[in-house]
């Protein structure tokens, strides 16, 4: 019997020993996770689905707006146009579309100070202690309010990543900024440093602004019928429509039909683009300061004069807000040099190729169809959109590199970082490689544009499969 009670306590010790080494294991890997791939925090653009808080703790979703809200704000417009039209001409027909337009955004509107006025929330990030770190391969999306301050934004990050950290045992963490996440996180390189990164990959980034955003800030909006026609062009291409409704497009744009669309569009906003602009740029769009951080840096004080010049004293908040992170823009390259000067890897991602959209009259750019391809490769120089810089054409900077693409419409040499930036053409603002992407996010130290042969410095994309190959 005493033998059978030894044996017991003997199973019951060892289970203790085993379970207490096990637990010791996994407190290790907590500490200090050896995967070998450091995890990646996602900084994602505009989209984040927005909400607001109901009585009785329902959430109520306000962006994307709903059908009901749509067709509720319709009903009101559809017959105050009529009548307005009918009795007031133009000047009644500016009246009411503002009057839809404000009805349209009012659940996410931002007051004088950049502050929301309803209580409205962003949908989570990926629970970084909920989500299963699996030999680094985890993604962990950072989801924020597109709408409000970037460096408010940044300090909601900063408290992300050392979540991130803290529930993966790694010390540092790739940061990946797509779209507006440029913005944010050029806040945070700004407020935070980078002690926290081991490296920092920006595709499709906004951290230098948006022509197009430029644009409609400084009133500066056309809209032409060829420029029209080759966007929709683009647009149908780069979803897989097939060659014959590409073909059909083509056919219809040869005809002058989307000419006479422009045309009508041209009429409206020839007579009612005052109260428009006043109402969506100013009064909706303006007063968000993630929106205006899209205003590029040369367009700034414009920008600036022309939304709020009428009652500076008023948007004094707003305009220091703005003017912080514009500050930021200018001086963005050194902020990341700081980066890079304390140990953290850097890559840039620009897509090109692709008509912009036909806001801007005659501006035609190379553009991944949203921003501006020369914004998002920190300055690089780009031919025409549909165009190349011709025979006999030297890069402007020498460094001893090629910089040229072969298709002659990109010179790299020009931008920030030359040597870690990647030019995909044909790829449009939502398209992406995921392979590429992947190696950018885990190769062996500071990636450059001549490390691997299947990704040199530009790149053939096909938006359809989203594949690229080395531009030959």
């Amino acid at each position: 019997m005493k033998k059978a009670i030894k044996a017991i306590i003997a199973v019951i010790m060892s289970l203790v020993l085993v379970f207490s080494i096990t637990s010791s294991a996994f407190a290790t890997e907590t500490e200090g996770c050896d995967c070998g791939k450091t995890p990646v925090v996602f900084v994602e653009g505009i989209g984040t689905t927005l909400y607001i808080m109901e009585d009785g703790g329902e959430r109520k979703t306000v962006f994307p707006m709903s059908t009901d809200v749509i067709l509720t704000s319709l009903a009101k417009f559809i017959p105050a146009v009529l009548i307005s039209s009918v009795f007031g001409g133009w000047s009644g027909f500016s009246k009411s579309l503002s009057v839809f337009v404000c009805d349209l955004f009012s659940e996410i509107d931002c007051d004088e100070n950049g502050n929301s006025v309803l209580p409205v929330v962003a949908h989570p990030s990926v629970d970084a202690e909920a989500a299963e770190h699996i030999y680094g391969e985890n993604i962990y999306t950072f989801r924020y309010d597109w709408r409000l301050d970037p460096y408010v934004i940044a300090a909601e990050l900063d408290e992300y990543i050392e979540a991130v950290i803290a529930a993966t045992g790694h010390d540092k963490v790739v940061l990946s900024a797509y779209s507006e996440g440029g913005e944010v996180t050029l806040a945070y390189l700004d407020e935070f440093g980078s002690d926290k990164l081991e490296r920092y990959v920006a595709q499709c980034s906004a951290f230098q602004g948006l022509t197009l955003i430029g644009e409609v800030f400084t009133n500066n909006v056309g809209v032409k019928g060829k420029v029209l026609a080759d966007f929709l062009v683009s647009v149908v291409s780069s979803t897989g429509a097939d060659d014959g409704v590409v073909t059909l497009l083509d056919i219809l744009r040869y005809t002058g039909i989307y000419s006479l669309l422009s045309l009508l569009v041209d009429s409206v906003l020839d007579n009612c683009f005052d109260d428009i602009y006043a109402t969506l740029a100013r009064d909706v769009f303006a007063c968000m300061p993630g929106i205006f951080g899209f205003v590029p840096a040369e367009y700034f004080d414009k920008a600036v004069d022309m939304l709020f010049g009428h009652d500076k004293a008023k948007y004094a908040a707003l305009i220091e807000r703005v003017t912080r992170y514009h500050n930021a823009q200018v001086n963005a390259e050194s902020i990341i040099e700081k980066a890079i000067d304390n140990g953290v890897s850097v890559a840039f991602v620009s897509n090109y190729g692709v008509s912009s959209m036909p806001l801007l009259g005659d501006k035609i750019y190379q553009s991944d169809m949203l921003i501006d391809s020369a914004n998002t490769a920190g300055g690089a120089t780009f031919a025409p959109f549909g165009k190349t810089f011709g025979d006999g054409y030297n890069q402007a900077e020498n460094d001893g590199h090629n910089h040229l693409s072969s298709d002659g419409c990109v010179d790299a040499s020009t931008c920030m970082f030359p040597e870690y930036t990647w030019f995909v053409s044909g790829f449009t603002h939502w398209n992406v490689c995921d392979e590429f992407i992947n190696w950018l996010y885990w190769c062996e130290g500071q990636p450059t544009v001549w490390d691997n042969p299947s990704y040199p410095q530009f790149l053939k994309g096909n938006g359809k499969t989203g594949e690229v190959i080395p531009q030959k």
